[in-house]
């Protein structure tokens, strides 16, 4: 089932309300957590079109996850050794059937491009139903990203919803990714209430200097003005 709807995943989401910002890097599983409440609308909106699709009405989201999906020939350091060697193994046998490709193509003087690397990601959600506020098993499933060039300056970006997936298998993953974050999360939080510590404590001071100096001023302007009056006496 696939659903397209006009909105841009760019984010998300490791604990509603919680925002956390990491930066996507090539190679690596990555999320970024929603920022805005523009951002937060556009995953609600292709969780509720899922739901949709599902005739599954009177729900209400109460949690969501978004993770990129990892390059096809990304390899988890944290897989066992033999897995490891066998995605490797993957890895070349992929390259190599590319390159025949390639000199296949050349001799019949015809360019071959390698295949575009799909924007995947996964959505984890739960819902409860409104009625009775029973919570629902969560849920996982795949969207697609897709650009398409509507002219020379613009392009139209739309969501494609791929199919549901298993949720204990895709958690497998995106639990420890999760922690991570909000661990890192927790550590920016406490390290802002720092610097909003030493931000107040070094205002203290500049604000008590400053209430010294006036007082100073107004003294000495008090001992300058009985001096000339003794002299005017």
């Amino acid at each position: 089932m696939s659903s397209m709807l006009p909105i841009i995943i760019l984010i998300a989401i490791a604990a509603i309300g919680i925002p956390i910002y990491l930066k996507r890097k090539k190679g690596k599983t990555t999320a970024i957590s929603i920022s805005n409440r523009k951002n937060k609308d556009e995953v609600w909106k292709t969780i509720k079109q899922y739901l949709k699709d599902s005739n599954d009405f009177g729900k209400e989201i109460i949690d969501c996850y978004v993770a990129k999906r990892n390059s096809i020939d990304y390899i988890n350091p944290n897989l066992p050794r033999y897995l490891k060697d066998k995605k490797r193994a993957e890895v070349k046998i992929r390259k190599w059937q590319f390159q025949q490709e390639k000199l296949l193509a050349k001799k019949n003087h015809k360019k071959v491009f390698a295949p575009k690397e799909r924007d995947l990601y996964v959505v984890c959600f739960t819902t409860k139903q409104i009625k009775n506020g029973v919570v629902d098993q969560p849920r996982a499933i795949e969207c697609e990203v897709v650009n398409t060039r509507v002219n020379k300056k613009e392009w139209d970006r739309k969501i494609l919803i791929n199919q549901l997936l298993n949720y204990d298998q895709e958690m497998e993953w995106i639990a420890p990714l999760k922690y991570n974050e909000q661990q890192k999360n927790k550590k920016t939080i406490k390290q802002q209430q720092i610097e909003s510590k030493r931000k107040e404590k070094r205002e203290s001071k500049i604000k008590q200097k400053n209430k010294n100096k006036i007082e100073k001023a107004k003294s000495k302007a008090l001992k300058k003005q009985e001096k000339n009056k003794k002299h005017v006496k």
